[in-house]
């Protein structure tokens, strides 16, 4: 028996805001809404709350919850983890882990440990493009693999320290899993700060 491969198309459109009530910590509050091109129809609606506090220049560590509609049903997603970024010039690596937990019956909502690597180079002080690969190791009582990578690339356009205006190209692969999903994304970014 032959299956042909499948590749969806998205669209995810995020509007957000961020906030540094006192020195170190931030919050940051979003509205993104996720839609399937290939079958031409919304299939996800997520609001986002983080908190975040900068343990030194280059380390922050922080939590954060999603409360999801998705497929007729409302999901909760909490978070922890931690990143570190190094500024080599006009270059910016950063690496992030983090831990996220949902308490779904099958916790195939998203339990999972994910890993992130990310470069940045700062054309001039407006422009920057990016690169980005995370894997996934999912963890429940059916999957405890890794299972999921994603790669993106975009440019970020700042052009004051208010608005932060971001486009990329995501591709996300299942892999380990019987009939893995693929999906080509195109996202696009808005977040105020004050």
């Amino acid at each position: 028996m032959l299956f042909a491969q499948h590749t969806d198309g998205g669209v995810w459109m995020s509007v957000g805001v961020s906030h540094e009530p006192v020195a170190d910590f931030t919050i940051d509050v979003n509205e993104e809404i996720r839609y399937n091109v290939s079958v031409a129809e919304l299939y996800q609606i997520n609001t986002n709350i983080g908190v975040d506090y900068k343990l030194s220049k280059k380390f922050k560590t922080g939590f954060d919850y999603r409360y999801s509609v998705r497929d007729g049903r409302n999901t909760n997603r909490f978070g922890w983890g931690i990143s570190y970024k190094e500024g080599m010039q006009d270059f910016d690596l950063s690496l992030r882990s983090k831990f996220q937990y949902s308490p779904v019956p099958d916790g195939a909502e998203g339990t999972s440990w994910r890993n992130k690597a990310a470069l940045s180079y700062q054309i001039n002080k407006d422009f920057s493009p990016f690169v980005s690969g995370e894997l996934f190791y999912s963890m429940s009582n059916e999957i405890d693999q890794l299972d999921n990578y994603r790669v993106e690339a975009g440019l970020d356009y700042g052009p004051n320290k208010h608005h932060d205006f971001t486009i990329s190209w995501l591709y996300d692969v299942e892999f380990n899993v019987n009939n893995p999903d693929k999906m080509q994304v195109i996202t696009f970014g808005y977040k105020h700060s004050f």
